[in-house]
C-alpha cells in the first residue's frame, strides 16, 4: 500500500462486489483502465439524485430504468470496463456427489464448505481436504500462474529453454509448484474459499494487463531476445494499480504474487530486483472518482448476471 501523501499514478482502479444467492462468494471485480473514458459514469451520475458520497444503490435504479437507446449509449464506454470473476462453484462440481454422501440427511454441500456444525463436526478432515482441493484448483488457474505458464511456453518456443527428455519426468520443483500455501487465506474470521475467490479475482487487475501485452509481443518474430520477455513483464507488471480501501490482506497477497512472478521470470536478475514494481494503492472510494466508477460498474455487472445470466454479462463487456 502506498504511503499516505505519496502520489503514484495508478494504471487502473478496481472495486468489487459478489453475486447474491450463490451459496458461496462469487467474486466480481470491475477494473477501470486509466486511459479509458468513463462518460457512462458521469451520465449516470447526472441522472441520479444523490447526496455526497456513494450513490450506487440509486444509480442501479437509474441504469435499469433507462430507455433502451440510452442504455446502449451508456454501454459504448461502459463496455470497456474489465470485469474479473472467480466462481468457486464449478471447482466443487466433481466433489459434490462424494461430499453429499458423507453429509447427514438434509445437509447441503455449500453449507458444509462454509462451516461445520454439531452434526458435521466429525467430518472436519473431509472438509479440510475438500477446501484444500478446491482452493488449490482455483489458485492453479489464477492469472499469476497463467502468466508464468505463458512465459515458459515462450521460452521453449524461442529456444531459450529447450524441452529435454528430463522435462517429461515430474520433479520435486513441479510438485512444489502444484502445492499452494493457504495461510494467507486463513486469518481470523476468514473463509478460505471466499478469500481465495476474492484475492484471485482482484489479482486479475494486476496480472491481466501483463498477460495481454506479453501475448501481443509474442506475435512479433523479433521478440526472441532472452532479455525481451523479462523486460516487458517487469515494465508492465511493475505498474501501480489502485483498489478500494480496506483490502489489506488481498493487496499484500497480490504484492507477494507479483514479486514471485518477477523473480521466477527474471531468473538472470537482469531487471528484478534492481527495478522494483511500484506499490499497489488503496484509495478511499468517496475521494476517488475512478474507484467510485469501478464500484458502480461492478454492481451493474452483478445485476446483469443475476437478472439475465452470465452469457448476457459476457456479451455486454469487451
Amino acid at each position: 500500500m502506498a504511503p499516505r501523501g505519496e502520489s503514484i499514478q495508478a494504471a487502473s482502479f478496481t472495486d468489487d462486489t459478489s453475486l447474491p444467492y450463490a451459496g458461496c462468494r462469487v467474486s466480481i471485480h470491475a477494473q477501470i483502465i486509466r486511459e479509458h473514458r468513463i462518460n457512462w459514469y458521469f451520465f449516470l451520475k447526472d441522472h441520479t439524485p444523490h447526496d455526497r458520497g456513494e450513490f450506487k444503490d440509486r444509480v442501479l435504479d437509474t441504469f435499469f430504468s433507462l430507455s433502451e437507446p440510452d442504455r446502449e449509449k451508456v454501454f459504448t464506454t461502459l463496455c470497456t470496463v474489465r470485469i474479473h470473476i472467480v466462481d468457486p462453484r464449478p471447482y466443487t462440481a466433481n466433489l459434490y456427489d462424494a461430499l453429499q454422501q458423507c453429509l447427514p440427511r438434509g445437509g447441503r454441500v455449500s453449507d458444509f464448505l462454509k462451516r461445520l456444525d454439531a452434526a458435521t463436526a466429525h467430518l472436519e478432515p473431509v472438509r479440510s481436504a475438500a477446501l484444500e482441493y478446491v482452493a488449490g484448483s482455483i489458485l492453479r488457474d489464477a492469472p499469476a500462474q497463467r502468466l508464468k505458464l505463458r512465459y515458459k511456453a515462450w521460452e521453449h518456443a524461442s529456444g531459450l529453454n529447450p524441452i529435454s527428455f528430463d522435462d517429461e519426468i515430474p520433479s520435486n520443483d513441479d510438485a512444489a509448484e502444484n502445492h499452494f500455501n493457504l495461510e494467507p487465506f486463513q486469518h481470523r474470521r476468514a473463509n478460505v474459499l471466499n478469500d481465495v475467490a476474492n484475492f484471485v479475482s482482484a489479482s486479475a487487475s494486476v496480472f491481466s494487463p501483463a498477460i495481454d501485452e506479453f501475448e501481443k509481443a509474442t506475435s512479433d518474430d523479433f521478440f526472441t531476445s532472452p532479455m525481451a520477455g523479462p523486460w516487458l513483464i517487469n515494465s508492465v507488471l511493475g505498474q501501480s494499480h489502485a483498489f478500494d480501501e480496506g483490502h489489506d490482506h488481498a493487496v499484500k497477497w497480490i504484492e507477494e504474487q507479483r514479486q514471485d512472478v518477477l523473480a521466477q521470470i527474471d531468473s538472470r536478475r537482469c531487471f528484478y530486483p534492481q527495478y522494483l514494481p511500484q506499490p499497489l494503492q488503496q484509495l478511499i472510494s468517496t475521494e476517488s472518482v475512478p474507484i467510485q466508477a469501478a464500484d458502480i460498474a461492478a454492481s451493474i455487472a452483478r445485476e446483469l448476471w443475476h437478472r439475465n445470466g452470465l452469457p448476457h454479462l459476457v456479451n455486454r463487456f469487451e
